[in-house]
């Protein structure tokens, strides 16, 4: 804050002032005084007054930069009381009090969220375990009495018991670090684990799956890795239907191993690949047979940036999509310094 720009917000206080030292000067000339020094005394006066406001000015300057340099610098507005020190004039106490009761009640506030969004995540998780018993059971009762609804029944008993697995991701989506385990694999053996898993779907879709150099070893978490690529073979099932070709292939590049999952669908429309993996985003194939509920994809790429895998959809113009994990070699080697430990 400049001075002139402190001296504005005086005005008022400075108007009057001025009155009154013109006041004076008029007075003293009127009892007879001389007017050099009638003029002198106003201007003591008039000097008297700048001072004071000058050091005024001095002292509350550096509260006030500070105050604007923070609030320039942070991201948390509701953390600044505690980059500031109390001030050591009136005005300067009340507003740092004032920033600090705001604070304070920012704190409890997003204290008050944290707490709720957590019970809710807890509750969901809970949910789920319960939710699969009868899912397990209903699945099993299906199997057991084959009939002329069991398949079709079966496939929306596996959709649902999807649903509510992609459900418990999402809620964890957000703490990721808690239940990870880093630890070095193939790419074949994360493939074919999403194969054994999705065999019926496949299967029921005719789908020829081919694989393409999937001995090259990644450090990853196969959990976690299982469920997006158990997400990207259901999409490829979703929209390709009878027919289906999925392709696993892998390759590897100077800092990373890459795992390509290539399929031939429809593919994506030009306009709708930049948004394809944001949240609730369906575009027009989900519009078309209104399955779609635009958290596959979404999920995929936030759980990929949790791991700090690389995550990517690509759809040629000829149709298709492919979707590619990269694998940081990094992790590969933390990966391996980790099952050391482990073993030992």
């Amino acid at each position: 804050m400049s001075f002139l720009r402190f001296l504005g917000g005086k005005w008022l206080f400075l108007l009057v002032s001025l009155g009154t030292a013109l006041f004076c000067g008029m007075l003293l000339s009127g009892l007879g005084a001389d007017g050099y020094a009638a003029f002198f005394v106003s201007g003591v006066f008039v000097a008297g007054l700048l001072a004071a406001l000058l050091l005024e000015y001095l002292q509350k300057r550096r509260f006030y930069q500070e105050l604007a340099r923070n609030l320039q610098a942070i991201d948390r507005k509701y953390l600044l009381p505690d980059t500031l020190d109390e001030p050591d004039f009136p005005e300067g106490r009340l507003c740092w009090r004032a920033l600090c009761e705001a604070g304070k009640s920012m704190h409890d506030e997003v204290a008050a969220c944290r707490r709720a969004q957590e019970e809710y995540r807890e509750y969901v998780e809970t949910w789920v375990h319960e939710v699969k018993t009868p899912i397990a059971s209903a699945l099993l009762l299906v199997e057991n009495h084959p009939g002329e609804i069991s398949r079709p029944l079966t496939r929306e008993l596996r959709r649902i018991d999807a649903l509510v697995e992609q459900s418990m991701f999402y809620a964890r989506s957000r703490q990721v670090e808690k239940d990870f385990l880093l630890r070095r694999v193939t790419l074949g053996e994360l493939v074919s684990s999403v194969l054994r898993r999705n065999a019926d779907l496949l299967i029921e879709s005719r789908a020829a799956v081919e694989r393409e150099n999937l001995g090259l070893p990644v450090a990853a978490d196969q959990k976690w890795i299982d469920f997006i690529l158990t997400q990207l073979v259901t999409n490829a099932v979703k929209y390709a239907g009878e027919g289906l070709r999925l392709r696993f292939s892998g390759a590897e590049e100077p800092e990373c191993v890459v795992l390509t999952v290539s399929d031939n669908g429809p593919g994506i429309p030009p306009e709708d690949l930049p948004r394809v993996c944001d949240k609730g985003f369906t575009g027009q194939n989900g519009r078309s047979g209104s399955r779609a509920s635009g958290m596959g994809l979404y999920l995929c790429r936030v759980l990929c940036g949790k791991m700090e895998v690389g995550f990517s959809v690509a759809s040629p113009p000829g149709g298709g999509t492919s979707v590619s994990l990269r694998f940081p070699r990094s992790s590969l080697i933390e990966g391996v310094c980790y099952e050391s430990v482990r073993k030992r």
